[in-house]
């Protein structure tokens, strides 16, 4: 399967690049249904890597796990673990690891002799059903506007016979 990697600059002008970096690589996969969640998970540990990690660098990786699914990771050399915080209404910091939780199918953190891996697995969401047979699909523009038009109108109608009855 493939794999992407790179290493940025431990600064917040970094998180930019790595959105781009994590982008283009899951676009170049064909798997754009992951591009705004692999952004979003690698910014987020991206930026506690900025925040936290004690060297001048650090590693995003981006590993295809199948036809649907991506690992992000990022590689820093704190040994401090990441702790998923409860940040109050007030706080500016403190949301993350709760946003890369909510998001990813399952995270963790791996750690190294010299460091850590703090990753999350990513999976394109499923196609959304299909309506029934017997459910009509307007195609164009205009029929979709009339559709709408007369589930209105039926609406009201029927408002304005329960408002009489009143």
């Amino acid at each position: 399967m493939p794999v992407a990697t790179c290493v940025f600059l431990r600064e917040p002008a970094s998180v930019p690049q790595v959105r781009r970096f994590v982008t283009d690589a899951v676009t170049d996969w064909k798997m754009p249904d992951l591009a705004d969640t692999a952004e979003l998970v690698a910014s987020e540990l991206a930026s506690n890597a900025v925040r936290h990690a004690r060297a001048e660098v650090f590693r995003v990786t981006l590993r295809r796990l199948s036809d649907d699914r991506v690992r992000v990771a990022v590689i820093d050399r704190s040994r401090t673990l990441p702790k998923r915080e409860s940040a109050d209404d007030e706080a500016n910091h403190g949301r993350g690891l709760a946003i890369v939780e909510a998001v990813s199918q399952q995270w963790d953190t791996d750690p190294l002799p010299w460091g850590k891996r703090v990753w999350a697995d990513l999976q394109t969401p499923p196609l959304p059903k299909m309506p029934a047979n017997d459910v009509p699909i307007y195609t164009s523009c205009r029929a979709q506007v009339v559709y709408v038009l007369i589930v209105v109108a039926v609406a009201c109608l029927i408002l304005a016979g329960a408002a009489a009855q009143r």
